[in-house]
């Protein structure tokens, strides 16, 4: 399958691209439709859309992703949270996801103030962020829980990706404070 890449502004999403955003999301997250019904993205709001598009345009694999500094172990460190990773369950196990991933480097190394890619996830997609070099750090990270209207701490599986900084930059254990609502 040919799929083309795009990087979409956030404020450049036409309604028509944001419904089949939704759509992508619901197919991959069938147990959530009726959130992702009403939106593409959960917690901050993305400033960009990374997505690769079938040969018709359609959405087959997408991610959100924002810039934000952050608090870890006291330094501010300016981070690119990644969030609402999809793939259209069509398009699984056929590395349309990792090619996801590999798509967000180049586009990284556009932001020369980024430091760090940043993003958490359930225990059993772990080594899916690895194979796209992302590397566990154990780090618990606080956020403001957009569910909840309350600020957690979260030690489930933490993944950076070093962009404009080295592996050896970052804070380990440290507590990273999102300062706001996760991606």
């Amino acid at each position: 399958m040919t799929l083309t890449a795009h990087v979409t502004p956030r404020a450049d999403l036409t309604p028509e691209l944001e419904a089949g955003l939704r759509s992508l999301l619901i197919a991959a997250y069938p147990q959530f439709a009726d959130f992702w019904v009403g939106t593409s993205y959960w917690g901050s709001e993305p400033e960009w859309h990374l997505w690769l598009a079938d040969p018709a345009g359609v959405p087959a694999a997408q991610l959100g992703c924002g810039r934000r500094v952050a608090e870890v172990g006291g330094r501010e460190v300016t981070l690119v949270g990644v969030g609402g990773v999809a793939t259209h369950p069509a398009c699984q196990r056929r590395g349309v996801g990792l090619r996801l991933l590999r798509e967000l480097r180049p586009f990284l190394h556009t932001l020369p103030d980024v430091q760090f890619t940043f993003l958490q996830c359930r225990e059993e997609v772990v080594p899916f962020y690895e194979r796209g070099s992302f590397v566990r750090v154990p780090n618990p990270t606080q956020y403001l829980d957009p569910d909840e209207d309350r600020w957690v701490t979260d030690a489930g599986p933490t993944l950076i990706l070093p962009v404009h900084a080295t592996l050896t930059d970052w804070p380990v254990g440290e507590t990273v404070n999102l300062r706001g609502t996760p991606w």
